[in-house]
């Protein structure tokens, strides 16, 4: 089943007999080498899912006491590669929370990312889609421009709107945020500051410390959830730019809360389903 040929209710059963994690290992493979990647998981970890890190290496296993948002997720990489790469090193986050039909069209869009952060290094990069429907359970970027083919600045960036306001945000160019990102480690780092300065430090100190995981366990249990998307990005579009991402199939695991697939131009859900 196609989701750029969807204008109707998604079959989830179908989605959900893929597998996400090992599809974005794959995907990562293509656009570096296999030493370069690394996963950021949190404890306890299922032996299951531990298996599907075997290529990474331990190194490259970025273990979290326990999930605290993607804030932290994301700070926590960037603590740990500052010590191995450069800061001006370009860095892609891909999550394994959606479907992906055809893989050439992403990993060219990941390239093309990659090539835009070693260009012009100052700015954190978002891919969006081309929306389906209004779907209140992503964020929405709206950029300045429709752009295609080069990264424009965002306008406005929506996290999780509710139906009407997300139907609002698709007529004015709004695109979906596929939580696929990148920058450098400079400029990833520096959406933190000087907001998170004081756990940035908390953080390295236990990382520099001899007994790793009991001090990292006693930082984490000082945090509150962060949402990197409606905490970081949201209030921060000035230093962001968006990438259109071309049809590919991407498709979201989540569903709209309405469990319903409602097209930009209609205000009825259409309750069909789609084969392919």
């Amino acid at each position: 089943m196609s989701a750029q040929e969807c204008g109707t209710v998604q079959d989830q059963s179908s989605l959900n007999k893929r597998d996400p994690l090992n599809a974005t290992l794959r995907r990562a493979a293509t656009v570096t080498s296999p030493d370069r990647i690394a996963a950021v998981i949190a404890a306890p970890v299922q032996e299951w899912r531990r298996s599907s890190f075997k290529e990474l290496g331990f190194s490259n296993l970025f273990v979290q006491p326990k999930h605290q948002g993607t804030g932290y997720e994301v700070l926590l990489a960037l603590l740990l590669l500052e010590n191995r790469i450069s800061s001006s090193t370009p860095v892609l986050f891909l999550p394994a929370d959606h479907i992906v039909n055809d893989e050439e069209v992403m990993t060219n869009s990941l390239l093309t990312m990659a090539e835009w952060i070693a260009e012009e290094p100052e700015s954190v990069y978002l891919l969006g889609a081309v929306p389906q429907g209004p779907h209140d359970e992503l964020g929405y970027i709206v950029p300045w421009h429709d752009a295609i083919l080069m990264p424009t600045s965002v306008y406005e960036f929506v996290e999780r709107p509710d139906i009407r306001q997300a139907r609002k945000l698709i007529n004015a160019g709004g695109l979906w945020n596929t939580f696929i990102f990148g920058g450098t480690v400079a400029s990833l780092t520096q959406l933190f500051r000087p907001r998170f300065d004081a756990t940035i430090a908390a953080l390295r100190a236990a990382l520099r410390s001899e007994d790793l995981d009991l001090h990292l366990e006693h930082e984490y249990d000082r945090l509150s959830c962060v949402d990197f998307s409606q905490d970081l990005l949201a209030k921060q579009t000035d230093n962001l730019k968006v990438l259109r991402l071309l049809r590919c199939g991407w498709w979201p695991l989540k569903s709209p809360t309405l469990n319903t697939h409602l097209r930009a131009s209609d205000s009825r859900p259409d309750t069909g389903s789609s084969e392919g």
